[in-house]
């Protein structure tokens, strides 16, 4: 035993050996705690009786070779695939040959490293489940004998692992009040020691391994550590193994510490944004059972709520404050105002330049406002943006008005929109409810004759649900969002009367296979109104342009009038469906694509007719979003058209 002691010391970066010690320090968690290089004890070694016998193997005797002699050597292992590269990377026979670019040693140094060899690598596979290992290390006669060598000196290590160990017997007990909770039959305790052992990961009948019962006793800690108890820590953990039946027994004895309540709200860092904004932002009340995913959800809230550049959620797991833990949040403000300047270009707007000012709190109303004026080719916006900061809900309200100028399809398109309401964000869900009134006129390009006039009042609601695996580049998950309006049109030249607008949008994003990535979405819309009642143009549905049917141009899509111009249809469908890869796993940011997409907008359903387009295109996946450039072919005017996009859209 004391040989593999020093053996085990002269392997410092080894793996550990399994924590198999049955007088663990109550006080420190073995599966996070540093694993000191140990021989396992009497309790969990292998039976002396049942043990095969092991003597140290060593070089052949030879005739009093110069031990000071450096000879050229090769090393072969000759084990099983599982087991090999860990031998190869953590033996220090394997480990000395690759720091040694000339392949040289002294005879007595490879001496040294040929008798340790057998017990340091049982001692590695021992980590991974295999208690009964037969290593030999082996030279050819004579080897080592005095005298120049042409050829270097081959050493063979041969290992037979031997059958895996596997868990025969699992006893996790919980004490400490977790446990009296769950003897006097609370439904919260005794979900929660359900899920513990449910989730544990190293059950029986299972390959015994270092790193399996590290993670086991890990994870068991974390789930307690995120569902109130952060102060949870083992009292024992022991794995007793017997290599001859092929078995470990694993005895455990979890203390669960109380549980912690929420305190206490102390907020640091404000200036100019008020505390009960963020208190409003709460999703617990005081007294709530302290869980790590209330606290992380809070934390989102505070981040979306764009007042701050940094927010830190934190707490104290001082076992004496459990009943009324205080919460730490640390907040550091945007900046009050803030300027931007902004260029691009995109298939709606064409080139475009970008001005944009955000205050925090205007005059110390307890608002955010934001200015944007928008200078495109085809498309320009002026837009002023009120919102509160957060209210109890968590809502906040909202006032805004803008006018954009729009030319698509031979027309130019000029809204006016004003708008009062109120949002609600949640951790998946977003609601807005407004009160708008807009106005919406068209002329002709070519003369700049109007063809519509036409103003509404509308009560709206839009509704927006979100599951995926990443907010901004998903590759799982699904995203929707519907919107409902009931309103009353007024118009210079047409019957003014009531109308409804709906629209629905589904996008699926899912992994058919590996490396494979695919994407699908599917929008659909109508406006209900008699035939006479006038609606703002705005209101209608028009398709094509890189967010509907590429191959088309924004807009160009839908119903014309005799003399070819656009019309906006009160029926709209389309829908897409995309694969992507990346080009290499060296880059993975950058993707093919293919894609199929197909839809367009129409007076009503019967008169619907699809126009197609399809084509290739390139994904960059950046840290703001993805980056899209799309080359698309339209059946209908079979030309090819180059689409550029950049972000997110549901």
């Amino acid at each position: 035993m004391l040989a593999g002691l020093l053996l085990l010391a002269g392997c410092a970066s080894a793996p550990p050996a399994p924590n198999t010690d049955p007088n663990t320090d109550p006080n420190t968690d073995p599966a996070t705690a540093p694993v000191a290089a140990q021989a396992p004890s009497a309790e969990t070694a292998p039976d002396a009786a049942s043990a095969p016998a092991r003597a140290p193997t060593s070089a052949p005797a030879s005739t009093e070779p110069d031990d000071e002699a450096s000879v050229g050597w090769t090393l072969e292992i000759s084990a099983p695939e599982a087991v090999r590269p860990l031998l190869d990377r953590y033996l220090d026979l394997s480990r000395f040959q690759r720091s040694e670019g000339n392949r040289s040693i002294l005879r007595s140094e490879l001496l040294r490293l040929l008798s340790a060899a057998p017990a340091q690598a049982r001692k590695l596979l021992e980590t991974q489940g295999y208690f009964e290992a037969q290593v030999s290390a082996e030279l050819p006669p004579g080897a080592l004998d005095e005298g120049p060598r042409n050829l270097p000196v081959p050493v063979l290590l041969k290992v037979l692992p031997g059958p895996l160990t596997r868990v025969n017997e699992l006893q996790l007990e919980i004490h400490g009040p977790l446990g009296d909770a769950v003897e006097a039959g609370d439904p919260a305790a005794v979900a929660l020691a359900t899920q513990l052992r449910q989730q544990w990961s190293l059950d029986r009948g299972e390959a015994f391994t270092q790193s399996r019962w590290d993670d086991a006793k890990s994870s068991a800690l974390n789930l307690l550590h995120t569902e109130g108890y952060p102060a949870a820590s083992w009292m024992r953990t022991q794995a007793r193994v017997q290599p001859a039946e092929r078995q470990a027994n694993l005895l455990l004895t979890l203390e669960s510490g109380p549980m912690f309540r929420i305190g206490e709200l102390r907020v640091e860092g404000l200036d100019h944004v008020r505390r009960d904004a963020v208190t409003a932002l709460r999703n617990f009340s005081r007294g709530t059972p302290l869980r790590e995913r209330v606290l992380l959800d809070f934390q989102d809230r505070l981040v979306k709520s764009n007042l701050f550049d940094g927010v830190s959620v934190t707490y104290d797991p001082d076992p004496a404050q459990a009943a009324d833990t205080p919460i730490t949040v640390r907040l550091r403000e945007r900046m009050l105002q803030q300027a931007t300047v902004g260029v691009g270009i995109s298939d709606a707007s064409g080139p475009r330049i970008t001005l944009e000012h955000l205050h925090q709190n205007p005059l110390r109303l307890g608002w955010q406002s934001k200015t944007k004026w928008q200078l495109g080719q085809t498309a320009k916006s002026l837009s002023v943006d009120l919102t509160s900061h957060p209210h109890p809900g968590p809502y906040r309200n909202l006032l805004s008005g803008s006018i954009t100028e729009t030319e698509a399809s031979g027309l130019r398109v000029t809204s006016e929109k004003a708008r009062l309401g109120r949002t609600q964000d949640t951790e998946r869900i977003e609601r807005t409810y407004y009160i708008e009134l807009q106005r919406a006129f068209t002329r002709q390009l070519s003369d700049s004759s109007i063809t519509d006039d036409a103003s509404a009042a509308s009560l709206n609601y839009q509704w927006v649900w979100r599951d995926l695996d990443h907010p901004i580049l998903p590759t799982r998950g699904w995203g929707v969002s519907a919107d409902a309006a009931v309103g009353h049109s007024y118009a210079t030249d047409n019957s003014s009367g009531w109308f409804g607008r709906s629209t629905v949008r589904v996008t699926g994003y899912w992994t058919p296979g590996q490396n494979w990535y695919g994407q699908a979405r599917l929008e659909a819309g109508q406006v209900f109104a008699k035939t006479a009642v006038s609606v703002p143009y705005t209101l209608l549905f028009r398709a094509g342009g890189d967010d509907s049917v590429r191959g088309y141009s924004y807009q160009s899509l839908g119903p014309s009038d005799g003399n070819g111009t656009a019309v906006g249809g009160r029926f709209l469908a389309t829908g897409s469906l995309e694969m992507a890869r990346p080009f290499s796993l060296a880059h993975p940011a950058w993707w093919g694509a293919v894609f199929v997409d197909a839809g367009n907008a129409a007076e009503d359903l019967g008169r619907w007719e699809a126009a197609r387009g399809y084509g290739v295109g390139v994904r960059w996946r950046g840290p703001v979003g993805p980056l899209r450039i799309d080359l698309a072919y339209g059946e209908r005017t079979n030309r090819m058209r180059l689409h550029f996009t950049v972000g997110l859209t549901f």
